[in-house]
């Protein structure tokens, strides 16, 4: 767990400025979640929400969503580094959300009692440990911590997308900013939610921009037109995203999600 949270920490500090992100796509990625749980969980109570890991929190505020769910009453974030959940707690201030309570946790063993949280999100965090066993152990402890009749809502990079060889082909280059480890097809999340004890009631695939190229053309974006570049940049990342719509969504979206209730 030490060294887990000593490179996780590195890694925020190698990016603390939020510059690995182009300002509209990380308005975006915060939409495109927001949009999701609203879908998903909109008559969910939202006494005690639990958000994993906060990295976004911590070194790119505008595509951090926590803050903004809505309804949330207790606000709860977790991280494997003290120093994000320090970062993040002091980003929170800045927002308006003083009140969200950031904890130093393993997501494979998590500081909470039993069915203490009414909604569980999870974005791409699960997807950073060495095997899939370990991505069941999270689950499980996520399914042991949530209420019955509550949401879990999970996403994990996606194995699908048509463009994951390469990506990979780019981290065993060493060209990733942080690791990135095992994640599971869409049909074994489904059935690992399951054999933790909860009813998978939907998934999708979500964030369809090209991963390899969006970056480098929002920056030919802003260098071209500079005064349009934020509309532009919004307006294509929007009409791009309507490939969730689509059947082949699962080659497209950079994250499988599924959404998972506790039964009562």
């Amino acid at each position: 767990m030490e060294s887990d949270a000593r490179h996780w920490q590195q890694a925020a500090e190698r990016y603390s400025t939020g510059r690995y992100m182009d300002p509209a796509l990380a308005l975006h990625t915060r939409e495109v979640n927001l949009d999701l749980i609203r879908r998903w969980a909109p008559e969910v109570p939202r006494h005690r929400v639990l958000k994993t890991d906060a990295f976004a929190d911590a070194t790119c505020p505008p595509r951090a969503f926590s803050w903004f769910i809505e309804g949330a009453g207790q606000l709860v974030c977790y991280d494997i580094a003290p120093g994000l959940a320090a970062q993040a707690r002091y980003n929170a201030h800045a927002v308006g959300r003083p009140d969200t309570n950031y904890v130093t946790s393993d997501a494979r063993s998590l500081p909470f009692a039993d069915a203490s949280f009414d909604l569980i999100v999870s974005d791409s965090t699960l997807d950073h440990f060495h095997s899939s066993e370990e991505i069941d152990v999270a689950l499980r402890e996520h399914a042991r911590v949530l209420k019955p009749g509550g949401v879990f809502i999970v996403a994990l990079d996606n194995p699908h997308n048509i463009t994951e060889p390469l990506f990979r082909l780019w981290l065993h280059c060493r060209r990733g900013p942080y690791f990135i480890g095992e994640t599971l097809t869409s049909d074994a999340l489904v059935r690992s939610l399951e054999q933790a004890g909860l009813t998978v009631t939907g998934t999708t695939a979500m964030l369809h921009y090209p991963r390899l190229i969006t970056k480098r053309f929002l920056r030919f974006l802003r260098w071209a037109v500079p005064s349009r570049s934020d509309r532009l940049a919004h307006a294509l990342l929007h009409a791009v995203n309507l490939l969730e719509r689509c059947p082949t969504r699962r080659l497209t979206g950079l994250f499988i999600a599924a959404r998972a209730v506790k039964p009562l």
